[in-house]
């Protein structure tokens, strides 16, 4: 289901970025070591993230006040809060505007649209 709050995502521009990263650079045990503003593990290449503290689809802006360094784990952890509580925030303008989820067909490919997919990979009508 697609959020009604829309699609856009307000990312963390270049600047906001890299004052984050000096934050996490400095305020660390180890100082000069880019380390995880939420479990304060060190840092690698490829596994920083930058995150909305308060999350994008709830009105959280792209400031560096709003902006946490975090590694994977932490970003994990905190997708899954966040996730949940987006959904409900859905669920809860769906039943405030009187609107349902669409209810139709199952899409094509599911086992139960009535098609079968046989072993060579091609699809025959049940």
């Amino acid at each position: 289901m697609t959020s009604l709050r829309g699609k856009d995502r307000n990312e963390f521009p270049q600047k906001v970025k890299k004052a984050a990263f000096r934050r996490c650079c400095q305020q660390g045990t180890k100082p000069g070591i880019p380390q995880c503003e939420g479990c304060g593990s060190v840092l690698r290449s490829g596994g920083i993230f930058y995150e909305h503290m308060e999350a994008d689809g709830l009105g959280g802006e792209p400031t560096l006040e709003n902006c946490e360094v975090r590694c994977t784990a932490c970003k994990k952890a905190k997708d899954k809060v966040d996730n949940k509580i987006m959904a409900k925030a859905d669920r809860v303008l769906m039943k405030t505007y009187g609107l349902k989820r669409r209810k139709g067909p199952p899409m094509m490919g599911t086992k139960a649209s009535g098609f079968r997919k046989r072993m060579d990979g091609t699809v025959e009508r049940r």
